[in-house]
Parts: structure tokens; C-alpha cells; sequence
């Protein structure tokens, strides 16, 4: 029995054809970056901002959610936001 993909599926899928036909060598990189990102924000916005949980609804630890925000540049794009 096959399952359908849902349609964040079926547009990753896409994205992945298209990053795969321009010969890049970074895809992995790049949409691993992009699904994160992604990610923590979405739960730090269901948090408003409270780190430890966003981290548990994640299902990661403190530490791990620390880690990724700054490898991901994401504490400048918050500083940023928070600028007038």
C-alpha cells in the first residue's frame, strides 16, 4: 500500500530535482540548513521564544538548540528583527 506525500513533500522533492539538475555540490548542506532553520523558528515562534521549550516540543536538548541557533546564524536574525 503506498502512502501519498503531503504537499511539503511532493515541494522538497521538487527543490531537490531542481538542486540536483544544476549540479551543485552543497545540496545536502543547503536544504539540511533551510529544514532546520526552519524548524527551530516555527517552534521558537510556538514558544515565543523560550528556548528549553522549543527544544522539548523538537524533541532536542538544550544544549542542541543553543548550538544550532548560532550554527545557523539565527541569533543575528533575531537581533535583527528586534531592531527598530
Amino acid at each position: 500500500m503506498a502512502i501519498a506525500a503531503s504537499t511539503w513533500e511532493l515541494a522538497l522533492d521538487a527543490e531537490l530535482h531542481s538542486l540536483l539538475a544544476s549540479a551543485q555540490g552543497d545540496v545536502w548542506d543547503r536544504l539540511m540548513h533551510r529544514f532546520e532553520s526552519r524548524l527551530i523558528c516555527a517552534a521558537l515562534d510556538a514558544t515565543h521564544g523560550r528556548r528549553m521549550e522549543a527544544a522539548q516540543r523538537l524533541g532536542i536538548g538544550r544544549n542542541t538548540i543553543t548550538r544550532k541557533i548560532q550554527e545557523l546564524g539565527l541569533d543575528a536574525k533575531n537581533s535583527d528583527e528586534n531592531t527598530p
